[in-house]
């Protein structure tokens, strides 16, 4: 893997791995909320493992768009702790690879899988996006969600989905991309402009199409995302102002995810940043 990892991949890695929710603080909110270790559900942990613009609704959006069903071959790249992968296994009845880059992330996403039983149904990899260690053609739905703004090889990036995705199968991307005016920052990928790598949609449209790929047209989800980060101020931007954990995060990752989710609404609201949905099919 460590030929696939650049000095972009290895800071953005470092940074989720100081923010994503650990093992432990997610068993300390569990322990919170009541919730017994030898009955925990895939769904108990989905407010705090989908660490992505939209949560859960957005998850399920894009399964049913991708139409994600029993038995289907589902890779999820970019994978965070785990929260999608479970979804499309526990929920939509997939064989799911969840693929992640952070070691501390893929460990978490793994033991969290244990937790829950679904270790048989989700198989978790600790490796690059840049060189997924699979077969080619082998899947019937990719799945990626918030990466591409974190790479800069996008066109290497994405001839490793086309190349694992089988003919006919599904490119599902619920995505975050530049658009007009000056970013605020931080942001939740980047603490400053060198780990991030934003791209107009058309830029990544037009990748998508040289690469034999059909496009369906780009669902819009600024405004839910605008309101999501709104949400995460309102829940816990008191509790990171006076220094307190919430939800088994820390203060300090509290302080630096409300700090993020501050300026993603200033830059949803203004339109500098864009977030939504686009599949794409594989037609040869």
């Amino acid at each position: 893997m460590d030929d696939a990892v650049t000095a972009q991949g290895r800071k953005v890695a470092a940074h989720w791995s100081r923010l994503a929710i650990t093992y432990e603080g997610a068993l300390a909110a569990l322990a919170a909320a009541g919730i017994e270790l030898n009955a925990v559900q895939p769904a108990d942990l989905h407010a705090l493992d989908m660490i992505h613009m939209g949560g859960l609704s957005a998850t399920d959006a894009l399964a049913k768009q991708a139409e994600i069903e029993p038995g289907l071959r589902v890779i999820d790249v970019g994978a965070g702790v785990g929260g999608p992968a479970r979804r499309f296994a526990d929920r939509y009845g997939a064989m799911v690879t969840a693929v992640e880059l952070s070691e501390t992330l893929a460990d978490t996403a793994q033991r969290l899988t244990r937790l829950v039983g679904l270790s048989s149904k989700v198989n978790v990899l600790n490796a690059s996006a840049l060189a997924l260690p699979v077969e080619g053609s082998s899947y019937d739905v990719v799945v990626m969600q918030h990466v591409a703004m974190q790479i800069a090889e996008k066109d290497r990036l994405f001839g490793e989905l086309a190349r694992v995705l089988a003919p006919g199968g599904r490119l599902a991307l619920h995505e975050i991309f530049g658009g007009d005016g000056e970013l605020q920052w931080p942001l939740p990928w980047a603490t400053e402009p060198s780990m991030s790598a934003l791209e107009p949609l058309d830029a990544a449209m037009s990748r998508l199409s040289r690469l034999g790929l059909a496009t369906s047209p780009f669902v819009d989800e600024s405004e839910p995302g605008r309101r999501f980060h709104e949400d995460i101020i309102d829940r816990w931007g008191s509790a990171a102002d006076a220094g307190h954990s919430a939800d088994g995060l820390s203060p300090e990752v509290l302080e630096q995810r409300v700090a993020a989710s501050r300026a993603m609404e200033h830059n949803l609201s203004v339109g500098s940043l864009r977030v939504g949905r686009l599949l794409a099919t594989r037609t040869n």
